[in-house]
């Protein structure tokens, strides 16, 4: 006799075709109701939440007098919450988002009472091969996904998942999803008719004889009928037992069943849709996000923990309103911007006000760390931030205003530090400075976007510069004319039209190096689709200017291109080039870094289409590697399941569209290259050109969701809505970085991409504010270092813990080797905890591959400023 766990359960979409605000209005009955039928019969129950606690902080938002009888319900074990915050993508937000959902989750349980000790993923788009590390992190032993598994990556629907640090999880796959058993008939009789067949489907891939039956189904409302007639049902037949159940009893009983080991990640879309398209539909979005991330996470943290050392308050609360507000953004639908219109204007609304919040954060903590410290030279202060946890020469991008023609910076000696203007306009200062607004006298400045040379920043701290008004520069800039950007690594040069560059280092030569294909996408916001007769434009001839110029510390090539270009569809099906893809692009090479740094500004004015632009690798290889939140992941040049997928009838093409946090590269274990970018998350392998990275800039579409796609056959995604705003009309920015690899994957290679990844930042003291503070009384030096750790780890955050008076710093091991495990220098102590900040017991000597280490700091007394 078979075992049938019953689960019951609610999955909770907060937005998707609809808005946060119609859901919170569904969510005020769906409570009620809820509530009043596990109150009036104790036999009901346990009833799972979703596995996220937003969705009590959202009901108690709006039903703040029925807290008690949630509690109650919780405390009795009737009602299932947490472990996460919001049900996140995996694939698309970063580690600390993951992180930060996981440990606001489990606060928010912990609130209440209890969480459900199983890391729940009924919907995630893919799962990320890091999943079973993410969940050992926080104690968690167990996991139940749906989308991306198939039996060709695993035979069984449980097995034991492994991530490449070692950690392990028990899992157990929902094949046919959440809502198989959804709107059961509560008369046994009528159930009967449909439940085999259900069971029979949950069962086929299972080698125990425990079988998983979720009944429940998007905001679909308790289906308290069903535990009586599956009582009805066991004293009708022998074939099942059907038990009151949850994931919790379900493992047990699962515990000495024999299960196969996997390692890796799940995106087969054999049996469900993983959409391989939300990569880069509403890139405008992913760029929001991966912005505020990355500030958030490795600027406005670091700089607040600096400070709280230094003697000021930390804004912790305001900090995880932050975190919260952007997890609200992190689901499936909301950060894939699979959205109806409006919603996908709240997701973006919801990262801009965050962005908006940090940034503020930033600016009144470094003009309140500016007016602690003491000058040493005359001038206004420009103190200058470094998050990394190890001394480093940086350049720094900063804004200046100043009233004349000349200026010079200095450092704390007096002597003149080197920069180099960007781009230079005149500023209308009112615009800016509060106290000018009400006057009736325009007061003119230059605003200079400036690159300054800063060295040997202090470690995880900052030191103090000074500008000098009407002063000359003290250097003297380089005016000689250049026909080819190079320095001492690289040589970038322009052939009619085309660009090559050159590692001169090994002499490898790469042509037609960042061009820009332009193709039809006939797809929708959830998957990209090529056209039957994809008929692709290049920007091959078309360059209209070319403005080489040297600097101080790097110099540019500016190039202009606009590509004669189908307007829509139909003009692209008619080879009809009715418009124009125009499209600035400035290329820096810094005289003392052998990268390519690569902004790029498009101004969008076509319709149904996919920009991108090829990397040539000079690699012929049969996989490549890509970054995966906290590692590095290795995967096929080309699927091997294309040559299955529609024999076996899938449900989506597994075509080589993969997901990155912000880089992939090809190489023969010498010599290669890679891309670095900020924010991007798609890239392709082109079947007909396998050794080239064609990097995702746009993608534009016009519905939510369309039928019969060649790449995914069968019923529409989602809704079928016009989505106009998915075709990203106007101007577009992105950047990355193009880096050759010449040893390799060594120490300094990974030292270059972390230097991009995470910049030193300036500000200036200029006296003005758009906000009055009164003084705070304190004294900081004029250069200071919170701590120092020698380690090839990258740098992910240094923030407050979640609980007591201490910091929190981690890193990661990018590379695919153990690396040894130093300990960060700092005065007071330090003990290695978990992502969940808990203590490590069993400390090994060395950081696996694609594994975080945590070090909390307890100061040995705050305040104790010491340079």
């Amino acid at each position: 006799m078979k075992t049938v766990h019953l689960i019951q359960h609610t999955h909770w979409d907060r937005e998707w075709y609809f808005t946060e605000n119609d859901s919170r209005a569904v969510l005020y009955y769906f409570m009620a109701d809820l509530l009043q039928r596990l109150e009036a019969d104790e036999s009901l129950g346990p009833f799972i939440l979703d596995g996220q606690t937003v969705v009590l902080k959202d009901y108690f938002q709006i039903a703040p007098e029925n807290r008690t009888r949630v509690q109650k319900l919780i405390d009795d074990g009737r009602l299932l919450i947490g472990p996460w915050y919001t049900q996140t993508d995996f694939l698309v937000v970063g580690a600390e988002s993951i992180t930060r959902n996981l440990l606001l989750g489990m606060a928010d349980c912990n609130a209440l009472g209890s969480r459900m000790p199983v890391g729940y993923v009924p919907d995630s788009f893919g799962q990320s091969a890091q999943l079973p590390m993410f969940l050992s992190q926080f104690a968690i032993d167990h996991a139940v996904i749906w989308r991306g598994w198939c039996e060709h990556d695993v035979a069984n629907s449980e097995f034991r998942w492994r991530s490449a640090d070692g950690s392990c999880v028990t899992t157990a796959v929902l094949p046919w999803g959440y809502g198989c058993a959804k709107w059961l008939p509560t008369d046994a009789q009528d159930a009967w008719q449909v439940l085999p067949t259900i069971l029979q489907k949950q069962a086929r891939f299972s080698t125990s004889a425990q079988i998983l039956l979720p009944n429940g189904n998007d905001q679909s409302p308790y289906e308290f009928g069903v535990p009586a007639m599956l009582d009805a049902l066991n004293a009708q037949q022998s074939e099942y037992r059907f038990v009151r159940s949850d994931f919790s009893r379900y493992f047990q009983a699962l515990a000495d069943a024999p299960l196969t080991e996997f390692e890796g990640e799940l995106l087969s879309p054999k049996y469900m849709r993983i959409h391989r398209g939300i990569f880069s539909t509403r890139m405008d979005i992913k760029l929001a996000n991966a912005r505020l991330e990355q500030f958030v996470s490795q600027q406005l943290e670091p700089l607040l923990s600096v400070v709280w050392r230094l003697g000021l308050p930390y804004p912790q609360q305001a900090v995880n309103n932050i975190w919260r507000e952007a997890m609200k953004s992190h689901a499936h639908d909301s950060i894939g911007g699979c959205n109806a219109d409006r919603v996908n204007a709240m997701v973006k609304a919801r990262l801009t006000s965050g962005q908006e919040t940090a940034s503020q954060l930033f600016e009144l903590n470094m003009k309140m760390l500016a007016e602690g410290i003491t000058a040493r030279q005359q001038g206004k202060k420009i103190v200058v931030f470094n998050p990394l946890p190890h001394v480093r020469d940086a350049q720094v991008a900063l804004t200046l205003y100043v009233p004349g023609s000349d200026f010079c910076i200095v450092d704390e000696n007096g002597q003149p530090c080197r920069w180099q203007i960007v781009h230079e306009a005149q500023q209308d200062m009112s615009v800016i400075v509060q106290e000018l607004s009400n006057s009736t006298t325009t007061v003119w400045y230059r605003k200079c976007d400036i690159l300054l040379e800063a060295k040997a920043l202090p470690a995880c701290g900052y030191l103090t510069l000074y500008l000098r008004q009407d002063i000359a520069a003290g250097f003297s800039a380089p005016d000689d004319a250049i026909s080819a950007l190079e320095n001492t690594w690289l040589r970038l040069s322009l052939d009619e039209g085309c660009l090559a560059l050159i590692d001169k280092r090994s002499g490898k030569r790469w042509d037609d190096i960042l061009r820009l294909v332009d193709g039809g996408d006939a797809g929708d916001t959830y998957n990209y689709s090529p056209p039957e007769d994809d008929w692709r434009v290049t920007s091959d001839g078309a360059l209209t200017a070319a403005e080489w110029q040297r600097g101080t510390l790097a110099d540019t090539l500016t190039l202009s291109v606009s590509i004669a270009a189908p307007q829509d569809k139909s003009a692209r099906q008619q080879h009809l080039c009715n418009a124009r893809l125009d499209v600035s692009m400035v290329i820096a090479l810094d005289h003392q870094r052998p990268l390519l740094d690569v902004r790029i500004t498009v101004d969008n004015k076509l319709h149904d289409h996919r920009l991108q632009v090829e990397i040539p690798t000079g690699v012929r290889e049969l996989f490549h590697f890509a970054d995966q939140p906290f590692g590095l992941i290795r995967r096929e040049n080309r699927p091997q399941m294309l040559d299955l997928w529609q024999q076996e009838q899938w449900t989506e093409a597994p075509a080589a569209l993969w997901p990155m946090q912000s880089m992939v590269m090809m190489h023969d274990r010498q010599h290669g290259m890679s891309v670095v970018t900020e924010g991007l998350r798609e890239y392709e392998i082109p079947a007909d050109k396998p050794d080239v990275l064609a990097i995702t800039l746009l993608r534009s579409v016009g519905w939510l969701g369309l039928p019969n796609m060649p790449w995914r056959p069968g019923r529409a995604s989602g809704m079928v809505l016009p989505s106009p705003d998915s075709q990203l009309p106007g101007l577009f920015h992105c950047h990355f970085a193009l880096l050759p690899l010449h040893q390799g994957a060594d120490s300094a290679f990974w030292q270059e991409i972390e230097h991009w990844r995470t910049p030193a930042t300036g500000w200036l003291d200029s006296g003005w504010s758009r906000f009055k503070t009164n003084p705070h009384g304190h004294r900081f030096p004029t250069n200071f270092s919170l701590l120092n750790w020698q380690t090839p780890l990258h740098f992910s955050t240094l923030k407050k813990a979640q609980n007591g008076e201490a910091l929190i710093l981690r890193g990661w091991n990018p590379g695919a080797i153990a690396t040894d495990k130093t300990f960060p220098v700092t005065t007071g102590g330090v003990e290695e905890v978990t992502l969940a900040e808990a203590p490590v017991f069993t400390c090994p000597s060395d950081v696996a591959p694609c594994a975080p280490v945590s070090w909390r700091i307890t100061p040995a007394e705050k305040g104790d400023a010491r340079a």
